[in-house]
């Protein structure tokens, strides 16, 4: 149980990092190619110039991850000229994908606009995220609490120093629209995944993933087609050139490059919006993991080139902005400190041969500690409680008798693997309570340790648990329902405590 409870607590922070690492080369190749540094002729290239390469590179990367994965078998399937296609078949989770496609196209046009730099756009989209939950929170007439509203402050804080430096960015129309467009994206797309997913089911959080996978494919695949195929006014002309004169100019294989980069950051970034905890947990990781990486992007870029691809107060910018992230996550951290401090308790259940009736304890225990962590949403404390089952005489490796496995699923008890175990001095040296099942338990173990005699209770103070062995199924099932009923009121009297 630790265990499984430590691997999800990781899941989140590697997922961090895969978005991390992968963002950096993805910005930073976007920047250098749009000024045109690795050009024949060294002239800028516009974003929508850019586009159609970068959006077919991130339908290839899709289409290579869902088939290594075989994640497309996750998906639902539409009926087109009579074959069955992966698709999405819920409606929020196409919205969901057309959001999605939205934010992949202005992400790259951001990072190409002249005179935006890396972190100068990364704070504009990042920052604008920020700024729009609490108005979400508004919207669902939800209540937001203070920790929102220091993070609020902050961004605002953030954005206005960075707008004050009027030499540090050139923001035009087209510009602004994009930005506009992205945030956009993103007020649609968390409201539509946090509707139909971000839940306990994994299976119906990687259909959303997929399918929103899907329908963005659809989506940046064949518009951008369409639009070029129309070509009036200068937008679709630009989109157009992009199908051409990326050929012509040798930049279609950098320009794929990056799409292949999005759509494995877009894996990463995805999935850290899908984990089940709260929005306001999960957004600031992924913000947080993108900003920093394109601070580090336009570092990098700087010593390399030799050039500064950002300014002093966009950093600054970029430290308030961090400041806001971790403001946000306030609860959640002091909740992980609060955990970590937290004293892990180690529950044993003993009888005699730890086949029966102490395994039967310790199942019914787990049972009604997983019901209530998940009723109190305080899942990542699992680490900190152990349920463990012990014999006072029997042999080690005896798996549970079956009638007791029998009447745990009458009871409808999720039973675990079991071998039986022998009481050992280590057990009695590292638990904190030992319950035995009856008194004649106890004075067994304290004969034999009396120095541990405080930390001994008896769950049969008044002799009503029944001995089932060699008495049948009935007998075992009547057992767990005495257990049962003891072990809850023991939990009742906080006697057994989860938190």
């Amino acid at each position: 149980m630790k265990k499984n409870t430590n691997k999800r607590k990781l899941n989140i922070w590697g997922l961090a990092f895969g978005y991390f690492a992968f963002y950096i080369p993805y910005s930073g190749m976007t920047k250098v190619l749009s000024k045109g540094y690795f050009s024949d002729t060294a002239a800028p290239i516009s974003g929508l110039e850019l586009l159609p390469m970068v959006l077919l590179g991130t339908v290839i990367g899709f289409l290579i991850i869902l088939t290594v994965t075989n994640w497309w078998k996750k998906a639902g399937t539409i009926q087109i000229f009579g074959m069955k296609v992966p698709f999405a078949t819920n409606r929020y989770t196409f919205l969901s994908g057309v959001a999605t496609a939205i934010i992949i196209a202005t992400t790259t046009l951001a990072y190409s606009f002249t005179g935006i730099s890396i972190v100068f756009a990364a704070l504009l989209m990042r920052g604008g995220v920020l700024l729009m939950a609490p108005f979400i929170d508004i919207l669902y007439r939800r209540k937001i609490q203070w920790y929102s509203w220091l993070a609020f402050g902050l961004t605002l804080f953030s954005l206005l120093i960075v707008f004050s430096e009027k030499a540090g960015y050139v923001l035009n129309t087209a510009a602004g629209i994009n930005i506009i467009a992205y945030l956009s994206g993103y007020f649609f797309r968390l409201q539509f995944m946090t509707h139909a997913a971000k839940t306990k089911n994994t299976s119906s959080n990687y259909t959303f993933f997929v399918e929103e996978m899907l329908s963005a494919m659809a989506v940046i695949l064949f518009i951008p087609l369409c639009l070029a195929l129309i070509g009036q006014g200068d937008f679709m002309l630009a989109i157009r050139a992009g199908y051409t004169s990326s050929i012509a100019s040798g930049m279609i294989i950098p320009s794929v490059v990056i799409g292949l980069l999005y759509s494995c950051l877009y894996i990463f970034g995805s999935r850290i919006y899908l984990d089940q905890r709260e929005n306001t947990f999960c957004i600031p990781i992924n913000r947080a993991a993108s900003l920093l990486a394109g601070v580090s992007s336009a570092i990098i870029l700087s010593l390399v080139f030799g050039t500064l691809f950002y300014s002093t107060i966009q950093l600054i910018g970029a430290v308030i902005l961090i400041l806001a992230v971790f403001a946000l996550s306030t609860p959640k951290i002091i909740e992980l400190i609060k955990g970590s401090m937290t004293k892990q308790r180690t529950y044993i259940f003993v009888c005699p041969g730890n086949t029966g009736r102490s395994p039967m304890a310790q199942a019914i225990c787990l049972d009604r500690m997983i019901s209530h962590l998940e009723s109190q949403y305080k899942t990542n404390k699992r680490s900190n409680i152990q349920v463990l089952s012990a014999g006072i005489n029997g042999e080690d490796g005896i798996p549970i008798h079956n009638d007791a496995q029998l009447a745990l699923e009458h009871l409808g008890i999720k039973t675990i693997p079991h071998n039986s175990h022998k009481l050992s001095k280590k057990d009695i040296s590292t638990v904190d309570k030992i319950w035995c099942i009856t008194q004649e338990h106890k004075d067994l173990i304290t004969q034999k340790y009396p120095d541990i005699e405080y930390k001994i209770s008896c769950l049969d103070t008044e002799g009503s648990i029944p001995i089932p062995h060699g008495k049948g199924k009935k007998a075992y099932i009547e057992c767990a329902k005495k257990l049962e009923k003891v072990i809850d009121e023991l939990i009742h009297k906080k006697e057994i405590a989860f938190s």
